[in-house]
């Protein structure tokens, strides 16, 4: 008799649960406690959360047990975001988390300087919040993929970094008045091999104009005072 009240009430709890699942957001409309009074934007370093705010389209009744799912949508639907979640912050906030694509360099436009991604797209963000470190590229396919290797496998090497180009198929980074050449397939061996080249000139205090890092296994030096 006791397993089966046990039964009997499991079942009433869980349908007291749907129910308030599926009743919650038109409750939520009548309720103001529930009302949506803050949304914090998280992650955002280039685009300007006022706004990001405002793209989501929330309703002035919007209650924080509504979907999620359509405001989720909204953000990741914001140029310049990769990905995005949502969280309920009860009973009156909205946390948006978002992941903001990575600018590599700057290309010339031809009113402005414009910041792109790895694949050489042009990004809605201010130059202005950007890291004055970023170098000059051309607005081609290939270039801003290597800057973006050469940011993640040595971020010291990529902030000497002043502008990039192509010439005759390879892709020549000027650091400084000196030059590194390199294919533009180069992998993390070649840069890393780059790095320790560079360190070594450095450390030994040896003048260097150029470095050409094109052949597999091999770096070759060309010394002398820029």
């Amino acid at each position: 008799m006791k397993l089966r009240w046990r039964a009997v009430r499991a079942v009433i709890a869980g349908v007291a649960i749907v129910t308030i699942v599926l009743l919650a957001p038109r409750v939520g409309h009548r309720v103001g406690f529930f009302r949506v009074r803050q949304v914090e934007v998280i992650g955002t370093r280039y685009l300007d959360e006022a706004d990001v705010v405002r793209r989501l389209g929330l309703r002035p009744d919007a209650s924080t047990l509504d979907r999620l799912a359509p405001v989720r949508t909204a953000a990741a639907a914001v140029p310049g975001v990769l990905s995005a979640t949502v969280e309920r912050r009860l009973p009156g906030t909205l946390r948006v988390t978002l992941q903001e694509a990575i600018p590599v360099a700057l290309v010339p436009l031809t009113d402005r300087l414009a910041l792109v991604d790895s694949a050489g797209r042009v990004l809605p963000f201010d130059p202005v919040r950007a890291p004055t470190s970023l170098p000059i590229a051309g607005r081609d396919s290939v270039t801003p993929i290597l800057l973006r290797r050469v940011m993640r496998t040595d971020p010291l090497l990529y902030a000497t970094i002043a502008s990039a180009h192509l010439d005759r198929g390879d892709i020549v980074l000027d650091v400084g008045a000196r030059r590194i050449r390199l294919r533009p397939e180069a992998d993390d061996g070649v840069l890393r091999a780059v790095t320790a080249v560079v360190n070594y000139l450095k450390t030994n205090a040896v003048p260097w104009r150029e470095i050409d890092a094109r052949y597999r296994s091999r770096v070759f030096v060309q010394k002398g005072a820029t």
